[in-house]
């Protein structure tokens, strides 16, 4: 029974009911405190509503909207910013799989012979002399 009167009531807001209906939220809004503190707040909204919309489309309105559209900042574009995430994450990967490319090409041409290990490993006897003879201090 709630329900079909709230139903009611709001209805009566915006356009007439039949007899029948109008008695029935006629008795309830008598007899039901709550259901008349209801109706005051719907009414209140209703009454800012208007106001509110009333105000805010004041001549000038286009233009607020408009400036305000305008004086936004730009926001990046999610595409641009994922392209250039890959861009920069490929970049380090490319990198990384030329150095070990570079190294993997080093060991086949050790262990194929083209390049001796002793050449690989050598350090000669003046350079480590060399070393030894340099002031520390």
């Amino acid at each position: 029974m709630e329900k079909r009167v709230l139903k009611h009531l709001v209805r009566s807001l915006d356009s007439a009911l039949r007899k029948k209906d109008r008695k029935k939220l006629d008795r309830a809004l008598a007899e039901s405190a709550d259901l008349r503190r209801q109706k005051a707040e719907v009414l209140s909204l209703r009454q800012a509503i208007a106001e509110e919309s009333a105000r805010s489309f004041r001549p000038g309105f286009e233009d607020r909207v408009m400036n305000r559209i305008r004086s936004a900042p730009e926001v990046p574009n999610r595409l641009e910013i994922l392209v250039e995430s890959y861009r920069w994450l490929l970049g380090r990967l490319a990198a990384v799989s030329v150095f070990v490319l570079i190294i993997l090409i080093a060991i086949v041409l050790v262990q194929d012979g083209m390049i001796p290990k002793d050449a690989v490993f050598y350090v000669s006897d003046t350079t480590i002399s060399g070393i030894l003879q340099v002031p520390v201090l």
